[in-house]
């Protein structure tokens, strides 16, 4: 059975999302021992972007099919439900761009590999605490949805995940229809990823065998959303506001705290030229 990471990077007028996939590639090559494979998928303008030394890091890079759905956004999220026909692997984990692994966690997968599809549906604060707050989730809350982060979200190529990313295309194609109809209280105002594969999860009556109501239950990583992190008046730009003390991609703190788990930075800057540079030379691709 082959397992892998797959992400989406659409770069924008504003953000590097290619770049950020590098050094999430990088840092996997670096930090985990088992599975540390990363198949980016790209758009057409994007894939403009692609050097040699990103084909030398990512494992595949896969154009998006049938078309870019999300060509027209700003928030690049619509595309979403390819995942399950861009993935080359069997078992297969979800990421965001903007994150990196301080340490190994390839002990995960055997974990992830006893279900089907697993969404992680807990986060933590950089202090290590569970992030209770819904401030960003209100549509959760507010229309009984299971807590999915699809930041961190695992698959096999299985009959539940084909049907389940059949429906997930069905309302990303619909969203606005869809939401009118299932989701009556705290109606968002865009189309969300995390919250579409929630409403597929409970449409079909699989959130128990897609998630685990454990709270400290695995996966999970550190989401640095500023209004999560049980501080009050915090910037909503969280740089601003938390010091990072940062000597690798293995060794930093936020704060006085050292990270261990996967870190969604979130902030786009945080992850500098001087960071990716320093994993080139561990990894000697320079």
């Amino acid at each position: 059975m082959s397992r892998g990471y797959i992400v989406i990077a659409q770069n924008t007028p504003s953000v590097d999302y290619l770049q950020q996939a590098y050094a999430l590639a990088l840092n996997l090559k670096l930090t985990q021992k088992e599975v540390s494979n990363l198949t980016v998928c790209v758009d057409d303008t994007t894939e403009k972007f692609i050097t040699d030394q990103h084909q030398k890091v990512f494992d595949r890079i896969v154009k998006i099919p049938w078309n870019d759905d999300a060509e027209e956004d700003r928030w690049k999220v619509k595309n979403k439900w390819k995942y399950y026909y861009m993935t080359p692997y069997d078992e297969t984990v979800i990421l965001d761009t903007d994150m990196i692994f301080p340490t190994d966690v390839s002990f995960w997968w055997d974990r992830l590999s006893t279900r089907d599809f697993w969404a992680c549906t807990n986060v933590k604060t950089f202090r290590n605490e569970n992030v209770t707050s819904d401030y960003y989730r209100k549509v959760f809350t507010g229309n009984n949805l299971p807590n999915v982060y699809t930041a961190f979200c695992y698959f096999k190529k299985c009959n539940l995940s084909a049907e389940l990313f059949s429906l997930i295309e069905i309302i990303f194609q619909h969203w606005q229809r869809f939401y009118y109809k299932y989701l009556p209280n705290n109606k968002p105002e865009h189309v969300s990823g995390d919250v579409v594969y929630a409403l597929a999860m409970r449409m079909l009556g699989i959130e128990h065998e897609c998630t685990n109501p454990l709270l400290n239950s695995l996966p999970t990583f550190v989401h640095m959303k500023s209004h999560v992190q049980n501080i009050p008046h915090l910037d909503q730009d969280w740089c601003e506001s938390i010091p990072t003390y940062y000597r690798s991609y293995n060794d930093f703190k936020i704060g006085n705290f050292q990270q261990s788990l996967p870190f969604h930075y979130v902030n786009k800057e945080w992850m500098t030229k001087e960071k990716i540079e320093q994993m080139e030379i561990d990894y000697a691709i320079r």
